[in-house]
């Protein structure tokens, strides 16, 4: 029997034109990936470079890394060539569909006719506006001046006081053109923004029907909530053009290939930028702490000795299974989303030229001490998604300073601090249901999904010690809840509501 492998020819061409590198159009060698935008190039294409070849974004040397997924993937690409007798795999003509940005360079601010700011290029307005968000509002005729500030550097996920992206702002105007070059440039579709909508709730809502198309190549989810507990579809007229979309799983199987390449980037990482790094030590071993301060010498980063609101990664003594037990640092680690590191990447740093360059995933810590939560709460933050307590309110329910949990000493101003960290609210004076029961209640995000989770609903929780500092009444209602601290600690460690059941609680 003559196999011709026709369509699997076909499709195998197709990803591998996805899979090439974006300077050169060749087999990525020794793939090269900048966090910040998501494009990947071969090592050698890289070099010293500051600015993405392809979006023009400025890159920091810790935004770049090696791309072991597109590794892989090249790797099975060619044993499937090897399989089906593929011998030019590689070498069929390169997508040039990309947007383009303008070249910026030092001269570029006294020669062009719109006004680039010299020093910060994503400084806020009154209302929380960058020069990107004001440009975007105006539409079309802004679009060259869009171009152009993407091109010096202008985050186009940036939010404003009032949650809003400029990709939501585009999306709610119907800006077509502008939301597709915002996308090519790495903006995020599924952060969500006022009420927790992201764009593509605000898509459906307005019947943006090819901003809705657009955001879906570009990997939006359509199974997203905001703070009513609606996904996108819950907004549309049903049996519409927009519902149907939204409702058919393979309406985007055909999307062209340039959304693709940006949609298998997009997908698999999307990495918060830093402009300077800073580091916290956690306990660390004397050895380890002289080792990083000589790091930190050698490569310009900051160190610091207290937890503040400037520290980017959290380096701790993890055991052999790469777990770190939880302490208040690492608490705040997770709510706050920061990358938490074992002292691997310290000693790597002493042994190599550029640590900055490495791929920090490889050093990340597993556990803390459930494993996948480091991970989880860090993409949580890089998503812009909102803090595990948000549109939560606490009131500590004793009178004492220190509490014990854990193995761990607390005292009330640490866990307010926590709670502040994870975007929730501390009460003075104890709650009352009859004050609440009419207030319009919030559905949490990190439970939106779950409706038929006990705490769905539940935005007041009084937290008591057990035993002798237990409240004589208890509360049970959908709205407010009276919960052990245990179960705060919990929802922390776990990164998200926990069920009280799950801990024995009856509700």
């Amino acid at each position: 029997m003559n196999t011709s492998w026709k369509n699997t020819r076909d499709a195998l061409k197709n990803f591998a034109n996805v899979l090439k590198c974006n300077k050169c159009g060749n087999k990525p060698i020794n793939a090269t990936r900048y966090t910040n935008c998501g494009h990947f190039f071969c090592k050698q294409c890289v070099g010293s470079d500051s600015i993405c070849k392809i979006c023009k974004t400025p890159v920091q040397p810790i935004e770049t890394c090696s791309d072991h997924l597109i590794e892989s993937l090249v790797s099975h690409c060619n044993v499937i060539a090897e399989i089906i007798h593929e011998r030019d795999l590689w070498n069929s003509a390169r997508n040039s569909n990309a947007i383009q940005l303008p070249t910026i360079t030092k001269n570029t601010t006294s020669c062009t006719k719109y006004h680039i700011p010299k020093k910060n290029i994503n400084k806020l307005n009154n209302k929380g506006e960058t020069q990107l968000h004001t440009a975007c509002l105006k539409g079309g005729i802004q679009e060259d001046y869009i171009k152009v500030l993407l091109a010096a550097g202008a985050n186009p996920n940036t939010k404003d006081y009032s949650g809003w992206t400029p990709l939501q702002e585009v999306v709610s105007f119907g800006y077509t053109n502008i939301c597709r070059l915002l996308l090519e440039c790495g903006a995020l579709p599924n952060t969500p923004g006022e009420g927790n909508r992201t764009a593509l709730h605000e898509a459906a809502k307005e019947n943006r029907l090819s901003e809705a198309k657009l955001l879906l190549k570009y990997s939006a989810s359509k199974d997203v909530y905001d703070n009513s507990g609606k996904k996108p579809i819950d907004y549309c007229v049903p049996y519409t053009e927009m519902w149907n979309i939204l409702k058919d799983e393979n309406e985007l199987d055909n999307a062209s290939k340039q959304d693709l390449n940006h949609t298998l980037n997009k997908s698999f990482t999307t990495t918060r930028t830093f402009n300077t790094v800073v580091i916290y030590a956690s306990y660390l071993k004397e050895e380890n702490k002289k080792y990083l301060n000589e790091i930190a010498s050698k490569n310009e980063i900051k160190v610091v000795s207290t937890f503040q609101l400037s520290v980017t990664h959290v380096i701790v003594e993890a055991n052999n299974a790469n777990v770190v037990q939880l302490s208040y640092d690492v608490m705040m680690a997770l709510l706050r989303g920061t990358w938490l590191l074992n002292t691997e990447w310290i000693q790597l740093g002493m042994d190599i030229g550029d640590i900055l360059k490495e791929d920090l995933e490889i050093f990340e810590v597993s556990g803390a001490p459930i494993k996948g939560i480091p991970k989880k709460a860090r993409e949580s933050a890089q998503n812009q998604n909102p803090g595990l307590f948000d549109q939560c309110y606490f009131y500590f329910a004793w009178q004492s300073k220190n509490v014990y949990i854990n193995n761990m000493q607390l005292t009330k101003d640490a866990l307010l601090a926590l709670i502040q960290e994870g975007g929730g609210t501390v009460l003075k004076r104890e709650p009352k249901p009859e004050d609440i029961k009419d207030k319009i209640q919030f559905i949490p995000f990190h439970i939106a999904s779950e409706p038929t989770h006990p705490l769905y609903k539940c935005t007041h929780y009084i937290i008591y010690k057990p035993e002798k500092d237990e409240p004589i009444v208890k509360y049970n209602m959908p709205h407010i809840k009276t919960l052990p601290l245990i179960w705060l600690i919990e929802c922390i460690e776990k990164f998200t509501l926990v069920d009280p059941s799950q801990l024995g609680l009856l509700i």
